[in-house]
């Protein structure tokens, strides 16, 4: 079970319920906790009936909590200025915001929670780090409604979308022009609540109370009623050309485009504008229609869009007659598509009475088909395979959404004031008994992160390694994370003790089976380093060997070449940094024959590797290591006289270069301390200058020729005054 904030572009309580509701409901029937986040707005406000209503709702309930409407779902509505992201009113909406979130975290105690959103300006209001994992779930051409601020929109989607670490799309347009920017992209056709508008093909279903009179075949449509999507002169035309036929639309009218006007249609009296109905009597409805219409334009909006209502009408059991927006071109055997032309439209709609048209039970079965329910299942399983869906079951003390409640949780402070207590008394010359006092501590409250991590850190300082890695298991058990560990492997100022010491300690760390492979992975890398340093020979073969045991389960994985994991957790990134360790430790053991071997996997490694597969942070950060490890292979091919061999070494990391320089990294390759592309370019250059053709075997490079490439898998930038280092182990290799 997750817990999921779903930041929504509708009100819960809106009466055309859409996507967000539904996916809200599927997610907690699917058994996760699901905070829904009333909309934001993603424009100012109009003087409206309909905004000044929906701005007094939120009033009245802006200074409640969040409340429970359905197991499983709750409501937050925070008080906002509509549409405003910049300036005194955005640093107040994302204040009012966060501060909504955090009494919301305080009631519902999130823990690790996934952000699902379907507002395009998201990064202006929340700090998304703060999440396990980052939904963006685009469902339409938000900016292609009237009204709103579209280069605004458009610059903050992209850039949603290239942080974000999935993105759900639901129709083909939405999926070509945002896909690319995501790689963690996934197009998704829409769904509708089947079971719920199944609810139309029971016989003794009562018509409604306010059902007009109708002589002939009833013609319906539900939703809203706005001019920039519907086609009103088509419609209008249809409505002089079929008098027989009774119109009637459910749905409040201009609610999104204000320009919209109907009141020509008051001259027919077969048509029936009956304004918003409850959802729940939907189904009635349309069990008492005969045929249900989409009559859409086909323009910017309606050609990036899918709609919900068409799986709505099919579920009904309704024939459905709908213009051939691109969304629905392959649907053309469960309905009657046409184009928003008169004559097209009665044609359809008389073939439809006729019986003419896709039979029933294929209307059916499509529909069950296209549920939340399937539909959402299948997003949580890509998030699975990509590795985003937080660890079931949770930690005990997983961290909680807002940092402040575990800085501020009484353990917490309690433990910090102990343990200043103790830095009192190992001043005074008392480190024994400041111990005694942890251990303690520690006997009446065993689950305590704060006071098992200062135990750690002492039995590691006193190399005690085994207590200090059973500690960091119990700590790891308890969280889910174990700072102290991501310390220890990532900051070398935190690590105790000698090179030696800090050797005795990773091997400790790396044979633990409590921890998970990033960790357990990480550690078997620093170890070797270690093992480098020290230049102990057993150390480095046991480097080696445990390497080996790691990149043997990742390569296994099919799951590691599009892990969208950030950074360290990153499946892909641990496997070619456990490539490029090997290698030097292989280099440092002057093994020429497990060298080789171990190049020859690195290649076939590299040919499934995608760049733009895995999270773009991730992807920019690990250009470095595996420029460096694809250096050493196109080494052993230059060593093997193998020029076709070195010559698919160097075309590959052409192309890992020109991917680093694609458009897509640009966001993040200015951030990252290193320039990977300056690294990228100059590596490449410099093995393109050593290819020699298989039909002349003296114009192979000298071995002076390699020294650069080589130094620069040695050390971050080009340091010819060590060049014996490089030269000393292409020395090693020998002759052939």
């Amino acid at each position: 079970m997750a817990d999921i904030v779903l930041l929504a572009t509708s009100d819960w309580d809106h009466p055309l319920w859409t996507n967000k509701q539904h996916v809200a409901c599927a997610l907690a029937e699917l058994g996760h906790r699901v905070l829904y986040v009333d909309s934001l707005g993603v424009r100012g406000p109009r003087v409206d009936r309909s905004d000044s209503g929906r701005i007094l709702r939120r009033l009245r309930r802006g200074l409640r909590g969040p409340r429970k409407v359905r197991p499983g779902v709750w409501v937050l509505s925070p008080l906002v200025l509509p549409g405003q992201t910049r300036g005194w009113a955005g640093f107040l909406n994302r204040w009012s915001l966060n501060l909504s979130l955090l009494v919301a975290d305080w009631l519902l105690d999130l823990r690790r929670p996934l952000l699902w959103t379907f507002n395009p300006q998201t990064r202006a209001y929340l700090r998304l780090s703060r999440f396990h994992a980052v939904v963006y779930c685009c469902v339409d051409r938000i900016q292609a409604q009237p009204g709103m601020p579209v280069q605004a929109l458009e610059a903050a989607e992209r850039d949603l979308c290239s942080v974000a670490n999935a993105l759900f799309t639901t129709s083909p347009q939405l999926q070509a022009s945002l896909g690319p920017l995501n790689a963690g992209s996934h197009g998704f056709g829409n769904v509708a609540d089947a079971t719920h508008f199944g609810q139309a093909l029971q016989a003794d279903l009562p018509r409604p109370a306010d059902w007009p009179a109708t002589e002939g075949p009833v013609l319906i449509f539900i939703g809203a009623i706005d001019a920039y999507k519907l086609d009103l002169v088509m419609l209008e035309a249809l409505m002089e050309r079929t008098p027989h036929c009774t119109y009637l639309f459910i749905g409040p009218v201009g609610e999104t485009d204000p320009s919209t006007d109907v009141s020509s249609w008051k001259r027919f009296p077969h048509v029936h504008l009956l304004g918003p109905r409850p959802y729940a009597s939907l189904p009635a409805y349309l069990a008492h229609a005969d045929v249900a219409l989409l009559p859409l334009q086909i323009n910017d909006y309606t050609r990036h869009m899918y709609p919900m209502k068409f799986f709505e009408y099919l579920a009904a059991g309704r024939p459905v007659v709908a213009t051939a927006i691109p969304s629905l071109r392959d649907q053309g055997d469960v309905a009657l598509l046409c184009e928003p032309a008169v004559s097209a439209f009665e044609a359809a709609i008389q073939q439809a009475l006729a019986g003419e048209g896709p039979a029933l039970e294929r209307r059916l079965a499509r529909a069950q088909r296209h549920t939340y329910r399937t539909r959402t299942q299948a997003m949580l399983d890509c998030l699975s395979d990509h590795g985003l869906m937080p660890d079931e079951p949770l930690a005990p003390q997983a961290p909680r959404y807002h940092h402040i409640r575990t800085q501020w949780s009484r353990p917490h402070v309690s433990a910090q004031l102990r343990l200043a207590l103790l830095g009192v008394l190992e001043r005074l010359g008392q480190p024994a008994r400041a111990e005694r006092w942890l251990r303690r501590w520690l006997e009446r409250e065993p689950s305590n992160i704060t006071l098992l991590s200062d135990l750690a850190r002492r039995r590691l300082a006193q190399g005690d390694n085994r207590e200090g890695c059973r500690l960091i298991e119990r700590v790891w058990q308890q969280d889910g994370e174990a700072e102290i560990l991501h310390q220890l492997l990532f900051r070398r100022g935190s690590r105790p003790g000698s090179r030696i010491d800090q050797l005795a300690m990773f091997d400790a760390l790396a044979s633990s089976t409590a921890l998970p492979m990033h960790y357990a992975g990480y550690c078997r890398v620093v170890r070797t380093y270690r093992a480098i340093d020290a230049k102990d020979g057993a150390a480095l073969r046991r480097g080696v060997d445990g390497l080996a045991a790691i990149l043997a389960e990742l390569e296994a994985d099919p799951d590691t070449y599009r892990c969208l994991k950030p950074n360290r957790e990153n499946r892909a990134k641990l496997l070619i940094s456990a490539q490029l360790t090997r290698l030097r430790a292989l280099m440092a053991l002057k093994d020429t024959a497990a060298l080789e071997r171990a190049s020859r996997e690195l290649l076939d490694s590299a040919r499934r590797y995608d760049p733009f597969a895995i999270d773009l942070t991730t992807a920019t950060r690990m250009t470095r290591n595996i420029m460096r490890s694809l250096t050493i292979a196109a080494v052993m091919a230059w060593h093997a006289d193998d020029p076709q061999r070195f010559d698919a070494v160097v075309a590959e990391m052409e192309r890992l270069r020109n991917a680093c320089h694609s458009d897509r990294f640009d966001v993040i390759s200015g951030e990252t301390h290193e320039d990977h592309r300056w690294f990228a370019d100059a590596v490449v250059a410099m093995l393109q200058a050593c290819r020699w053709p298989a039909s002349d075997a003296s114009a192979r490079p000298s071995m002076q020729q390699l020294v650069d490439p080589v130094l620069l898998v040695y050390f971050p930038d080009l340091r010819r005054e060590r060049s014996e280092k490089a030269e000393r182990f292409l020395q090693s290799l020998g002759s052939r």
